[in-house]
């Protein structure tokens, strides 16, 4: 009787394991995606990384067969909700927005000392695209091109020049122009990029150094005298401005960027379903259409080739923060 009951239970075991192995891979385990995926983004709605969330969260959404949620996470300067993308499931149902700011100058300007590591903590989907930073005077000061306006800079040493903060990309081209070209022009920080907009509209300080979306307006109603583009190249909002690097500081090569990651350890072919499906969703002329107005240009990259830039680029920014001395303690 014993023997028996044991011969029916390795019968038993048997079946079970047949069973399973007569399950299709496909639903033994569930295909990727099968519930929404949250977009986080480390700043306050209204911000241009947001906008490009919302305007990748449907496309991208398609794309995938999923509903992509927009999250905003603010805090820290970026801090906050990228510490929260970094400590995600590596699942592909969590990625985020990065930027110049949270990916490439907080962790030197912290001194190493942020909870999360740009590079380690974070798998590199794609490069979304560059904004370019411009250089405006007020129009009471009297140059329209960057060697006009360093003579009038160095005829006037402590002038000031307004930025969206301390150790942004834009208080690191001031510090670059003081060293490069021997100027003393004073870093005056301020809360946002408007603010430091609006305080050389209003005559405040002298010069201001922003991204191309937040001077647009005052550029083109006067209020504001573009110098020059901090990119490689002219920005196709402003053909006919020169790019910095054509004119007297060629090493000078400061865009700022958005971009998307997930979190470290995400499966190849997950970041590879992530790529095309971005890219897919970004082709769209609309879309693509209203990024330019915003002032981005659409890079799309492949992962690998933006993680390599990611790395490349590091030394500079570790350069240029130490350079400008900004710091947080």
């Amino acid at each position: 009787m014993r023997s028996k009951l044991k011969r029916l239970k390795f019968i038993s075991i048997l079946a079970a394991l047949a069973a399973l192995q007569a399950v299709p891979p496909a639903a033994a385990q569930q295909a990727y995606p099968n519930k929404p995926i949250r977009l986080m983004v480390a700043y306050a709605p209204g911000g241009s990384a947001d906008i490009m969330a919302r305007l990748l969260s449907e496309p991208l959404g398609r794309a995938l067969g999923t509903t992509v949620v927009v999250e905003n996470k603010p805090g820290g300067a970026g801090i906050v909700g990228s510490e929260a993308c970094a400590r995600a499931p590596a699942d592909g149902y969590t990625i985020c927005f990065g930027s110049t700011t949270t990916h490439s100058i907080l962790f030197f300007l912290h001194g190493g000392k942020l909870p999360y590591d740009p590079l380690k903590d974070f798998t590199a989907l794609t490069l979304v695209g560059t904004q370019p930073n411009v250089i405006a005077v007020n129009p009471k000061i009297p140059a329209t091109t960057l060697p006009e306006l360093i003579a009038w800079a160095k005829a006037h040493p402590g002038a000031g020049y307004a930025t969206a903060g301390i150790g942004t990309s834009n208080h690191l081209i001031g510090a670059s122009l003081n060293k490069e070209m021997g100027l003393d022009i004073s870093h005056v920080p301020y809360r946002s990029g408007g603010l430091a907009t609006g305080a050389a509209v209003a005559g405040e300080v002298p010069i201001v150094i922003d991204q191309i979306s937040t001077v647009l307006p005052f550029l083109a109603n006067g209020k504001l005298r573009p110098i020059a583009v901090t990119s490689p190249k002219r920005s196709q909002l402003l053909p006919e401005i020169p790019s910095i690097t054509e004119t007297a500081l060629p090493s000078i090569k400061i865009d700022s960027y958005q971009a998307l990651f997930a979190p470290a350890g995400l499966p190849p072919d997950l970041v590879h379903k992530l790529n095309d499906a971005i890219r897919k969703a970004l082709s769209d002329p609309e879309i693509r259409k209203r990024h330019l107005e915003l002032g981005i240009e659409l890079v799309l990259n492949s992962s690998e080739d933006f993680t390599a830039w990611l790395r490349e680029t590091s030394p500079r920014w570790q350069e240029l923060v130490t350079l400008s001395g900004a710091k947080v303690e």
